[in-house]
């Protein structure tokens, strides 16, 4: 008899049926913690790329504000030329990544302030222009432009851990120096 060959029986043994069943039972008990954590690799992801689409929408945005004065008078609604551009911008941006953004309108603010515009949608979503905005840095003075882009956000892990609290929105902060002045 070979050597090589005498061990072979004892290696390739079959499980019984006691082992199959606790490897069954193991799976069971295992699979639902798997598919929890890869759902919400899945779910942080999606929020974490909508969070950056977000932030870059801002970011147009408020270029546009930053460098465009405000005194353009061919607007024919009370909302700025500049900040019915920005607007638009965001809008165009966030649908051409993928966001449905389409209930933004840049005719019509749902709030005004002093060099303050707020935009809405029934969803949630909103954008705060505020072009007033004055940055302090020791003593110098920089007028500025804040654009804040609200998001809501579904989850989908939240349906299978109801007690655990997950934020409803994602928020998107850009503050830029404006180029213009403040008017």
């Amino acid at each position: 008899m070979n050597p090589m060959h005498a061990n072979k029986r004892g290696c390739g043994r079959r499980a019984t049926r006691a082992e199959r069943g606790s490897q069954l039972l193991e799976f069971s008990l295992a699979l639902p913690i798997l598919l929890l954590l890869a759902m919400g690799i899945l779910d942080f992801g999606a929020t974490f790329a909508l969070k950056a689409k977000l932030t870059n929408a801002a970011r147009e945005g408020a270029r546009i504000v930053v460098s465009t004065p405000l005194t353009n008078l061919n607007c024919s609604s009370s909302v700025p030329c500049p900040i019915q551009a920005a607007v638009n911008d965001v809008k165009d941006y966030l649908n051409n990544a993928g966001v449905d953004a389409s209930c933004l309108d840049a005719n019509s603010a749902t709030s005004t302030a002093d060099l303050s515009w707020t935009f809405t949608c029934e969803n949630g979503a909103s954008i705060e222009i505020n072009r007033g905005l004055l940055l302090t840095t020791g003593s110098l003075t920089v007028p500025s432009t804040r654009v804040v882009l609200t998001w809501p956000v579904k989850w989908k892990l939240a349906g299978f851990l109801p007690a655990a609290s997950f934020p409803g929105t994602v928020n998107a902060i850009v503050t830029m120096a404006n180029l213009t002045g403040s008017s």
